[in-house]
């Protein structure tokens, strides 16, 4: 991972999660190679936060190894408020499978990050199959119907040579997700105007 990658996470970290909040954190890809410094995993373990590395090898900063990277039944659905991926989507071969993966394990109102470069050199891991801008963020957000709440392509210099793209979205709350009886007081408020229109 580099340097302005490190730092953009760090961002979405300040920007939008909680410290006295109780959220589990997954990193999609989070295996660490690199033997530096950039490791999402060092700033992501509050006090509140369960973090966990996910990748499809055992090693450094892996504490969850799925057997497939398009789909992770070793995960339940909506099981994690935050899910975050950085250096890991130009490498899948189906990348749409994917974030419909990060849609399924998200609870409703959760966060995703997602980072990844927009240029830069061939990086074969075992594949590089991809490059984002923006506009290819946001299709990604709505192919999985997630609501897009940032999406930009890092120009600063520091960003040289990927220049990454972001997406920061948010799983939408649905009326399956309302509790019945939020579903009743709707109802009854609704039998209510009914019958005061009926009574004029």
């Amino acid at each position: 991972m580099h340097k302005s990658s490190f730092q953009t996470m760090v961002k979405f970290k300040n920007c939008y999660l909680n410290k006295e909040s109780n959220l589990k954190i997954l990193d999609i890809g989070s295996y660490d190679s690199s033997g530096t410094n950039y490791n999402y995993g060092r700033f992501l373990r509050e006090k509140n936060w369960q973090y966990h590395g996910m990748d499809i090898h055992e090693g450094p900063n892996v504490d969850i190894v799925v057997s497939d990277i398009y789909n992770w039944v070793e995960i339940e659905d909506e099981s994690y408020d935050v899910v975050i991926s950085g250096q890991a989507f130009e490498h899948m071969e189906f990348f749409w499978m994917t974030i419909k993966e990060v849609e399924r394990i998200l609870k409703p109102g959760g966060f995703c990050c997602i980072i990844a470069p927009s240029s830069g050199p061939v990086h074969k891991n075992p594949f590089d199959c991809f490059r984002f801008k923006d506009d290819g963020m946001r299709a990604i957000a709505d192919y999985a119907g997630l609501e897009v709440i940032e999406c930009y392509t890092n120009e600063d210099e520091i960003s040289n040579p990927w220049y990454d793209s972001v997406l920061i979205a948010k799983k939408p709350y649905s009326i399956k997700d309302n509790s019945l009886d939020r579903r009743m007081d709707n109802l009854e408020k609704k039998l209510d105007l009914i019958l005061k229109e009926i009574n004029k």
